[in-house]
């Protein structure tokens, strides 16, 4: 079985409170709550979906239920996903034909019991899902959040979080010419600053705005 499983001495999942920003607030309560059987996110790349559908199944198993997070790109959902309680399927858009047919049993199982949670998360809503028909159907049955991206503030207030945590001092300037000329979703901009973070460690050398280009000129040249 590859589907997630969490150690919870070891905490392998985020939490909510993890969760950056607040234009998300109504979606986080109703993951929280879990109330609805059936809900599916949707947003670009690096907005957070892999976050949200983690902590959700995290919060699930910590309770006694079992949960199961499948990322669809590198896990196969299998028949064993039948039996959970709470089913997270990440990239529900790259799910082959039998992964497929087996999410629409899912559907059906879940309904016609009353039992049973499903998160699924995509890049796109569900309409624009390159899925079979009656798998579509079903999905009308989800509760649908578009998730919004941080804002720019935001953006440069989790990252200069960031920073502190690691003990390194960084002026907003820097977050900000980051987001002007680097890539400016989350994930990115992360990766970016861990590799910033490595680079003064090791040449203890102070992060300034003019090494910073300097940086990413080399960056863009390999």
């Amino acid at each position: 079985m590859n589907q997630l499983i969490f150690d919870f001495a070891r905490r392998d999942y985020p939490g909510f409170d993890k969760f950056l920003g607040s234009a998300n607030r109504e979606l986080v309560f109703v993951l929280q709550q879990a109330r609805d059987q059936f809900v599916y996110v949707w947003g670009a790349a690096g907005t957070g979906k892999s976050h949200l559908l983690r902590a959700w199944a995290g919060q699930a198993a910590e309770q006694g239920a079992d949960a199961r997070y499948i990322d669809a790109q590198t896990m196969p959902l299998d028949d064993s996903a039948l039996d959970a309680d709470y089913l997270a399927v990440d990239q529900a858009d790259r799910l082959n034909d039998g992964e497929q047919a087996l999410l629409f049993e899912i559907f059906n199982r879940f309904r016609n019991s009353g039992r049973g949670r499903l998160l699924l998360a995509a890049d796109v809503p569900p309409a624009q899902l390159a899925v079979r028909e009656d798998l579509r159907t079903r999905m009308g049955y989800c509760l649908v959040y578009d998730i919004k991206p941080l804002s720019d503030e935001e953006k440069i207030a989790a990252l200069a979080g960031m920073a502190r945590a690691r003990q390194l001092e960084v002026d907003d300037e820097i977050f900000r010419y980051l987001l002007n000329y680097w890539q400016r979703d989350m994930d990115s901009l992360v990766q970016m600053l861990d590799t910033l973070c490595l680079y003064t460690a090791t040449t203890r050398r102070r992060l300034t705005l003019p090494l910073l280009r300097r940086l990413l000129t080399q960056q863009d040249a390999v």
